[in-house]
């Protein structure tokens, strides 16, 4: 009977640990056409390779998108369609990964990473105009992460890098964020001619870790955006960086750990030229 009761100790234990950890297998991926790719996609931020517009949507992320490829590459297109997406987007970026294995852990890309590093204040009597924040954003973003290639070590790499990875965000004229991404085929480890669907996951990274370092984050955001312009900025822009790019969390952070990740799948074939 003891051994009865603690199996069902141990059983109700593992589901509360782990029944709401993310797991790839669980997902249910929407099959999609991945469209083929003419000529290689200028990885700079900007819709004109996609016909300027994105023809996919997903609901819980809020984001258009696009996939594509050629013989060399996978291209992804994303735009935020909602502003608090795009906030979440800035504070810790949109995860890319291509499950070609069932891997539990599959390469991923992630991007756009912003540089924290504090920077000089800036003396400013009036708050910024959007396009100068959208312009701070952008010099923010220096790198990105890749996790789970067997040629590249994992963290962090130069948008300039030699392994062939290329990403790029540019706002719009509505402040949406584009991104581009490009991967090089033969880092994922696919094979000339395959034609099984691949599972690719797209991940908007929540806010994770304790409280200090949430309000590390915050400050950040307050530094670099207007936080001390009190209330002249935040009918423009909302506190915290709010209205225009989304609400930030609120400063009433919880000690306990909070994630709001939000992630779905998508199936496809390579694209093959007609």
């Amino acid at each position: 009977m003891k051994t009865k009761i603690k199996n069902i100790f141990f059983l109700s234990l593992s589901i509360f640990l782990f029944g709401y950890l993310p797991a790839y297998s669980q997902k249910k991926a929407e099959l999609i056409i991945s469209l083929w790719a003419d000529k290689p996609i200028l990885i700079d931020g900007q819709l004109n390779d996609w016909n300027d517009s994105l023809s996919l949507y997903n609901d819980a992320t809020k984001l258009y998108y696009n996939l594509s490829n050629d013989d060399e590459n996978i291209y992804l297109a994303i735009k935020n369609g909602a502003p608090e997406s795009l906030t979440r987007i800035l504070a810790r970026g949109i995860s890319f990964s291509a499950n070609i294995e069932n891997k539990k852990i599959p390469a991923m890309v992630t991007f756009p990473l912003l540089d924290r590093t504090p920077g000089k204040k800036l003396n400013e009597t009036e708050p910024p105009e959007p396009e100068e924040i959208q312009r701070r954003i952008l010099e923010r973003i220096k790198e990105i992460r890749v996790d789970g290639f067997k040629e590249i070590i994992d963290g962090g790499i130069s948008l300039y890098n030699t392994y062939g990875i290329k990403a790029a965000a540019a706002f719009d004229s509505k402040n949406n964020l584009i991104q581009e991404i490009a991967i090089p085929i033969r880092l994922l480890g696919i094979e000339p001619g395959r034609t099984e669907p691949i599972t690719y996951g797209i991940r908007i990274n929540g806010f994770q870790g304790p409280a200090a370092v949430q309000q590390r984050d915050m400050n950040a955001f307050d530094d670099m955006y207007g936080g001390r312009y009190g209330g002249r900025y935040n009918g423009r822009y909302g506190r915290n960086y709010g209205g225009m790019y989304g609400g930030m969390p609120s400063r009433n952070y919880p000690p306990a750990r909070i994630s709001t990740s939000t992630e779905f799948f998508i199936k496809s074939s390579l694209a093959v030229k007609q």
